[in-house]
Parts: C-alpha cells; sequence; structure tokens
C-alpha cells in the first residue's frame, strides 16, 4: 500500500472519525498506530530541515521572531530568502515522498478489514471530502493481494 506523506493526516482524520466497533475498531486503531508512526518521522524530519537552513546565534541555536497570528504571538524561525525556499522546496519533497506498508502476513488482515471499511463506508461526502474519499478508495483498491504463505 502506497499513500502519499502529505495524505496521511486527512486518511487518519476520517478514520478517526468513523462509528467502528468490534474487529473493524481494533484493526483501524492498528493502522492508526501506523500512521501517527509516520507522522511522527515526517514532524521529526521536517524540524531537522527547519534547523539546518534557519539562522542561528552564536551558540548554533536557531534564531525565532515572535508574531502576532490571530491574536496570539508565535515563534517562528528566521530564514534568509534563499535558505527559506530551499527549506519550502526541501519541505515540499519530503511531504511528496510515499509511505508504503508492506502487505505482511502480520498486516494483511488489518489491511483486508480497513479495505473493507473504507470501500464499503456507508457515508455521503461532497465537494473537497468527496474527493479525499475518492482518493482513500484508489489507495485501498491498489493494495496487492498475494498469495500469503506461512
Amino acid at each position: 500500500m502506497i499513500i502519499k506523506n502529505y495524505e496521511i493526516g486527512e486518511l487518519q482524520s476520517f478514520l478517526f472519525n468513523l462509528l467502528l466497533k468490534g474487529k473493524e475498531s481494533r484493526m483501524r486503531t492498528r493502522f492508526l498506530k501506523l500512521l501517527e508512526k509516520q507522522l511522527n518521522q515526517i514532524n521529526l524530519e521536517r524540524q531537522q530541515l527547519v534547523a539546518e537552513y534557519a539562522e542561528k546565534d552564536e551558540h548554533g541555536e536557531v534564531l525565532y521572531k515572535l508574531e502576532t497570528v490571530d491574536g496570539n504571538e508565535i515563534e517562528f524561525p528566521i530564514f534568509s530568502e534563499d535558505a527559506e525556499k530551499e527549506v519550502q522546496k526541501q519541505i515540499l519533497t519530503l511531504l511528496n515522498e510515499d509511505f508504503i506498508i508492506e502487505e505482511t502476513a502480520d498486516k494483511i488482515d488489518m489491511l483486508n478489514t480497513l479495505q473493507e471499511i473504507i470501500l464499503n463506508c456507508d457515508l455521503e461526502f461532497t465537494g473537497k471530502k468527496a474527493t479525499m474519499y475518492d482518493r482513500f478508495c484508489e489507495i485501498f483498491e491498489e493494495m496487492k493481494h498475494p498469495e500469503i504463505t506461512q
């Protein structure tokens, strides 16, 4: 199964909000743990990119500027113009990378259950949600089903 990194959060949110019980709920929870692990990795790599490209003080610490956003003061790292373009390019590359979930014997039951949940979802969607749901269906329809020998 192949999911783009930028799709993980939306898929996670979609699955999290489905009303499920029993085995379906357990398999969803296992799958959400896989997605959460990948999101944590993406966030770590994003932070590393920011730290790599941001302006630093004499001790090598990232410099920040305070800005007010919706009435809240938020710290933003400081970048030179070239560094900001490069870090944005690198983060975009990271978000467009594939997250591959191997369809191994230990995951096949979970993946098949999730495929069944997604493809037979009895909800109605419009607009952006309809487009996202269609993409989630594509992801699960593209799953391979090799014979798993044990």
